[in-house]
């Protein structure tokens, strides 16, 4: 994984909470006499360069710390006397197929405000990045990764059900940041994707469209799934069908060329991923298809750039922070044995009414 992670946004308190962090492994007297230098910092705490430097510059100025030239920071408090008050360093592990560049900026906002609470709550998030773990058969990768991290707590991001269940029957800490699979009751965050596709189905026939299409990801995951039962609850007796894409320009256009052609063209789309949307709303344009007037758009998902488009995507938007919010409070309760008792937490996004409906 990259260390630097520069192009994630940043709140102002940030090298504030970095500091309170290291201020409380200074005192637990885990690095003895000199601090790791500022890189493998970057790596372990995976916040940018200028953020390690501004809360080691707030250390140094508690005299916490001392720059010597040509040496690496030199740790200068007395901790001995400190360490019986300080509670063990807790760990979260989010688990990632790929590196964090290829995750969608609406995601890398809520991983953002995520670090940010944990390690103003004395927690270390870490990023483990492991394609075996996602695999057919990813028992092996993930016993390993459970025996190098014993007393973490697993967050998992876009994880298949395969990995779900055996998180469950391990009974490890685990938070699902998305949806569980049928039959799996960890815990969970996640957007309430039934309701709002039921919202957007029911918004879209009270618009007077009779033939809808949605747009859904060739490979699903628990929370697509939910989306097509919401949407079919939604759409009562109107007409509607499901189109599936790969995750590329190609696929998308695709689809779309085939529903165009057909002999009952869909007046409204609802495109479950943001960039399928995207890809919709400027071919949809290159062929001449006036959105709205001619065809209603609506996306399930939200990206900070929709609001530059033209004409601006109708949405649901979750807001990061509450998302956030919500994690880190179980994940603390799981590191202080305190499991909740609710499961399966769910957020209503708030429905953006863009520039792409219209009446039919």
């Amino acid at each position: 994984m990259d260390p630097h992670l520069t192009n994630l946004p940043r709140r102002a308190s940030l090298p504030l909470d970095v500091a309170a962090f290291l201020r409380g492994r200074l005192c637990a007297g885990a690095w003895g006499k000199f601090l790791p230098g500022e890189l493998e910092l970057v790596r372990e705490l995976q916040v940018g360069r200028n953020t390690i430097r501004a809360a080691l510059l707030i250390l140094e100025k508690e005299g916490l710390l001392r720059t010597t030239s040509g040496r690496r920071r030199e740790v200068v408090m007395d901790v001995p006397k400190r360490r019986a008050k300080l509670q063990p360093q807790k760990m979260a592990v989010l688990l990632l197929p790929a590196p964090w560049q290829t995750l969608a900026p609406s995601t890398l906002l809520w991983l953002d405000a995520l670090r940010s609470r944990l390690l103003g709550s004395g927690w270390q998030l870490q990023m483990i990045v492991d394609a075996a773990a996602f695999r057919r058969t990813p028992a092996a990768a993930l016993e390993s990764l459970a025996a190098r991290h014993p007393s973490a707590v697993w967050i998992l991001l876009r994880s298949t059900a395969v990995m779900q269940r055996w998180f469950e029957k391990r009974q490890l800490s685990t938070v699902v940041a998305g949806s569980c699979h049928a039959g799996v009751r960890l815990l969970q965050v996640d957007t309430d994707f039934r309701a709002t596709s039921r919202h957007a189905a029911a918004r879209l026939v009270g618009l007077g469209h009779r033939h809808l299409a949605v747009l859904a990801p060739a490979v699903s995951f628990a929370g697509d799934d939910e989306s097509l039962v919401g949407f079919r609850e939604g759409a009562g007796d109107a007409s509607w069908q499901i189109q599936r894409c790969h995750d590329s320009k190609a696929s998308v256009i695709k689809v779309l060329r085939t529903l165009l052609s057909g002999s009952q063209r869909p007046t409204a789309l609802f495109v479950l991923q943001a960039g399928h949307a995207a890809t919709a709303l400027t071919y949809l344009s290159q062929q001449g298809v006036a959105v709205p007037a001619q065809m209603s758009l609506l996306s399930r998902d939200h990206e900070p750039f929709f609001s530059h488009l033209v004409p601006e995507p109708a949405r649901y938007e979750r807001e990061p922070d509450v998302f956030a919010k919500k994690l880190a409070h179980l994940i603390t309760a799981l590191g202080d044995g305190l499991p909740p008792k609710k499961t399966q937490h769910l957020l209503m996004p708030t429905f953006v009414r863009g520039e792409t409906l219209a009446r039919r």
